[in-house]
Formats: C-alpha cells, structure tokens, sequence
C-alpha cells in the first residue's frame, strides 16, 4: 500500500509542473462589422500566469496590422477603447512596431500572483475590408503569430451590419494544416473554433465575404486619400523633388533674365576686356581658365614666350613687339609683375613658377571681383538658401515617415538616408577648387576618396535594410536632389542691366568666333595673325576647335617662317594652330614640369595625335 502511495505522489509532483505552465487557456474574439467600414473588436483572453512570461500583464501584437494579405503597405488605424483585467480598468501603453502596434497592459511595479487571469480588450481597426467587385471580404489574423505562449481554445464570433448571406467562410493559419473551422453560419453572422492547440508563434486567421452594399465603401476623394496615405513616402518625394526642380526652374529663368541677345556677329571683343576678363564675364565668376587665356594672351602679344633649354623649360619676358605688350592691361601686367618681379626675364617652370602662379592668380581673382562683380552679376544666394529649406523639408520627411514605418528612431533604413548625403557637397567642393585651381590635387583626392566612402557605405545600409526597390529609389531622392541643391550654390547668379549688354556683346563675339567668314586664299600670312590674334579670345569663350578648324587651311599656308616662329614661341611641344588647348594645358601648374625638352613634333605629327584624340 506504501508503495502506490508513494507513486501515487510522485505522479502527481511531476503532473504538477505540466499542469502549471503559462498559457493562453481561452481566446475569444467578437468582430462587429460597422456599416463605415470599421471593425469593433472585442477579444476576452483568460490565461494563466506563472510569473514568468505574464508577469507585469500581456502584450498584444498586431504585428502585421499595415501589411495587406498580397504584402502591400496599408495605413491602417487602431483605437483601443478599453483594457480590462478581471472586470476592472487595466493601465495600458501603445507602441509602434515595424508593421503593426504592440499593446502592453499593466505596470511595471505590479507583480502577478501565479493564478487565472480574465483579459478584455475592446478597440476599433479600420480599413481591413477589401472591395472585391460585388462583394466585400475580410481577412483578418485573429490570434496573431507572436504569441510565445501556447493556445488552448480560440473562439470567433462575426456579425455584419445586416442580414446577409455569408460566403467563403474559412480558417487559415501557417501551422501544419488548418488550425480550426466554420462552427456556425446563417445570415449576417459566423462563428470560428480552433480545432486543435495553437502553439506558440501558430496563429489563427479567418476569411469571409458577403454581398457588397451593407458597407460604404470611400469615395474617390477618400480612395484618393486613403493611396497617399499607404503611399506616403512616394508623394513626398515626387512633390519635394518636383517643387525643387520647378523652383530651381524659375530661379535660373530669373538668374539668366530676359535681356536682348545679339544677333550679329561682332568682330572685334568688347573694348577693354582682354581674355580673362572675357571669361569672368561669360562665366559669371573666376575659374582656372581665366588665368589660362590670360597666358595665352600674353603668349599672343609677344610679352613671353616659352623657351625650351636642355635643363627644362622657362618663361621668358620679351620686349614690346608688334603684338602689343601685356603692360597696357592691368590684368595681363599683373601677371606680369608676379613672374617677374625683381627685374629677371626667366622664370624656370618648376617650384618658384608654381608659387608666382598661385600669387598672380590670387591677385587676378581679387581684381576681378573688385572690378567686375558688384557692377555686372547679381547672387543669388538667398534663392539657393529657399531651395535648401526645400530639400531639408523634405528630407526630413522622408526620414520621420521611415523612422514610422520601422517602428523604431534607432532604424537602419531611416538613418541610411542621411548616411550618403556627406559625399555630394564634398564633391562639389572638389569641382569648385578644381575650376577655380586652388588647393593641391593630393587634398583633393583625399577629400574624394573620403567622399566616395561615404558614399560606398550609405549605399550599402540602404540595399541591405531597405525592403523594395520602390522604397530605395525613394530614399535615394535625397541624396539625387542634394546635387542640384549644391549646383544652384554654385551657379544660381544672374546679369545687372549692364552686365546683360556687355553679354550680349559677348555672345556676338563669341559667334563670330565659332563661325568667321573666310579670308582670301592668298592673305595667309593675314589668316595667320588673326588666329593668333583671337585664340585666346575663342579659348576663353570655348570654341577654339571651331576657331581651329576655320583657319587650319589657310594658315598652314603661310610662310614656315611665321609658323615655327608661333609654335616655338609656345614652347615647340604642341602646335597652337592644331592643338591649342593643349598648348594652353601645358603651362598649367598642374601639368608644367622641369623636364628635359622633347622633341617638336611636325604639323603631320601634331594632326594625327590630334585625329587621335578625336577618336578617343
């Protein structure tokens, strides 16, 4: 007798246990379908708590609440009426999850007692209801898949506003087989059973549709509504990018004004603007290759020359000749006076004719600016600063609504918005010391390698936290439309009244140049002269290989006397009447190089490299 007493209380000591754990005894859930649309829900949860798990309360996931059944977002609301636990009212807390809302009941200073628990939970979700043709449907997870706890028995009660025959009544669920099945159904109302323990993370869904009419459906203004809001981010960035673009439209419109163009050629440049000046007009500001036609124009008017020695090259100060010395115009005679200041005459293009360039460049720039900039341009700076607020407004946006969608303010695909934007001011820091020919290139491929890292890395948060496609090109809208916010800083400048006639009379020019009437065949020599005359003018303006091409002919028939006279005046490497850019290149800072002198190349040489580079 001892001994199947014995076993009696062994049974019942390892029973305890099994009997004891945390559960969900019971899940009850009564869905009213209200004639809006909306569904009234209320959910009687008995469970039993341990205090382990159900230690503070219950935490309800709605986890997938803004994913439809085909997995498109929708902006789904809930509204929790009421929590109850054991008839009386239950503090309770929302919290935002990626897809869906988390509740939590309970405090955090309130322990359970091991024991039964009875759970009531009223709220209110909208817009569950698809429109089928003529009919309505709903799917709708009844238990949901994050529960950790196992659950017993799942009951569910659907009610429609009317009388109507239910069809298609079914259960769903991702355990193996159906959890449960159609208990009752009769006009305007179903019920579900789970027909077997729910395990934890097995959730139980339900489908049913009913003839359509019972239920307003919205109206195409609240469809329309209803289509911003599921796609939120995508009318953000279509209108902040769109109102970007036509702002920054309009803006330049203004910048460029609508003053009169010249319409005929004019032959000779506007009085007093040599090349460099020439160029800081046109282009509205100072870049390297003002500096550059200013080298050629003193190459031009016989003020230097490049001389090539044995030990390198040098820039040698020549006397007043035909040309016209470079004295009588005070940028050419800065220029001058930085390369040769003290009185020497040969400046070897090596450390010291760096320094002189960056000095004469400076002082070119100043002068410039002083002379030119308040009389002819007007900035318009505080036009960029208003498109800026625009980006910032709208970048902003997109990160909150992602910060949203994520659930979470320390979310990898909203901050990987921001992450690449770094690289596109860099950039165009780096294209503006380029063009204006400052700083070193080795601080220029730092600052771009740094660029091209941020880049690489932002891109590289956003492919691996960012769902769709869809959704990366949008996060990209940013970052695409930081470019143009940064080039209207660069270039939103517009002309003053007079800076608008002195364009026109540029462009005149600059017509001119691109398409000069031809000279007679036996005037070589003054074909010659007058190429030269103007190369710096059409390399300054940027139609030089037309200016190029309109005298090639004629100019190689003049005397070779004249011809090798200009080509070793501009250093004898590459031929001017062939390849003036690059003559105009090689005395760059960048490029010049105290190296032994190569050999000139013939006019057939110069003309097959340079057939070369058109075919590169």
């Amino acid at each position: 007798m001892r001994r199947w007493l014995l076993a009696a209380c062994w049974l019942l000591l390892l029973a305890g246990p099994a009997r004891a754990d945390e559960r969900i005894l019971e899940f009850f859930s009564d869905i009213k379908v209200e004639r809006s649309g909306d569904l009234l829900v209320t959910e009687n949860l008995r469970v039993r708590s341990e205090g382990r798990q159900i230690k503070h309360g219950l935490q309800r996931d709605f986890a997938r609440l803004y994913r439809r059944a085909d997995g498109s977002r929708s902006a789904a609301g809930l509204d929790v009426v009421s929590v109850r636990r054991d008839g009386r009212a239950e503090p309770f807390a929302s919290v935002r999850l990626r897809d869906g809302v988390r509740i939590s009941t309970g405090r955090p200073d309130v322990v359970f007692r091991p024991g039964e628990y009875q759970y009531t939970l009223v709220y209110r979700v909208t817009r569950q209801l698809q429109a089928a043709g003529g009919e309505d449907r709903l799917a709708w997870d009844v238990t949901g898949r994050d529960w950790s706890l196992p659950i017993d028995r799942v009951r569910v009660r659907v009610v429609l506003p009317s009388e109507e025959p239910v069809r298609q009544a079914a259960v769903a669920g991702e355990g193996a087989g159906a959890p449960g099945r159609v208990q009752e159904k009769e006009a305007g109302r179903v019920v579900f059973v789970s027909s077997r323990v729910l395990a934890p993370g097995e959730n139980m869904a339900i489908e049913l549709g009913w003839p359509a009419g019972e239920v307003r459906r919205p109206g195409p203004l609240k469809a329309w509504w209803y289509g911003v809001q599921d796609h939120a981010e995508f009318w953000v960035a279509s209108v902040g990018v769109g109102l970007l673009l036509l702002y920054y439209l309009i803006a330049g419109a203004q910048a460029r004004g609508l003053g009169r163009r010249e319409k005929a050629p004019q032959t000779e440049p506007p009085e007093g603007l040599s090349a460099p000046a020439l160029r800081y007009v046109y282009r509205k500001g100072y870049d390297r290759w003002v500096f550059l036609s200013g080298m050629m124009e003193l190459l031009s008017r016989r003020s230097v020359r490049v001389l090539e020695r044995a030990d390198g090259r040098y820039l040698e100060r020549l006397p007043n000749q035909t040309g016209g010395d470079g004295r009588h115009d005070p940028l050419l005679n800065g220029m001058l006076g930085r390369f040769f200041a003290g009185g020497r005459t040969l400046l070897r293009l090596d450390g010291l004719y760096r320094r002189c360039y960056d000095e004469a460049q400076g002082g070119q720039r100043e002068w410039l600016d002083e002379a030119y900039a308040r009389s002819l341009f007007v900035s318009y700076g505080d036009r960029a600063r208003k498109g800026a607020y625009i980006w910032t407004v709208m970048t902003v946006a997109l990160v909150g609504l992602a910060i949203i969608r994520e659930g979470s303010p320390l979310s990898w695909g909203a901050w990987g918005i921001l992450l690449p934007l770094p690289a596109v001011p860099a950039w165009f820091a780096v294209y503006a010391q380029w063009r204006a020919g400052a700083t070193s290139l080795a601080s220029r491929a730092v600052l771009s390698v740094l660029a091209l890292l941020c880049l690489a890395g932002g891109l590289a948060v956003l492919a691996t936290h960012v769902e769709s496609v869809a959704l990366l090109s949008i996060a990209l809208a940013p970052l695409v439309s930081l470019a143009v916010v940064c080039a209207g800083f660069l270039g939103l400048r517009g002309y003053t009244a007079q800076g608008r006639a002195l364009r026109a009379r540029i462009d005149g020019f600059r017509r001119f140049l691109g398409h000069p009437p031809a000279t007679a065949p036996a005037d070589a020599d003054g074909a010659l002269a007058r190429y030269e005359r103007y190369l710096p003018h059409a390399l300054a303006l940027g139609v030089d290989r037309r200016w190029a091409a309109a005298h090639a002919a004629q100019a190689r028939g003049a005397a070779s006397a004249a011809r090798m006279d200009m080509q070793a005046r501009y250093g004898g490497i590459h031929d001017p009447l062939v390849r003036p850019r690059a003559a105009m290149r090689a005395l760059d800072r960048w490029t010049v190089q105290a190296s032994p002198v190569r050999a000139p190349r013939s006019s057939l040489g110069e003309d097959a490299e340079e057939s070369a580079d058109g075919r590169r």
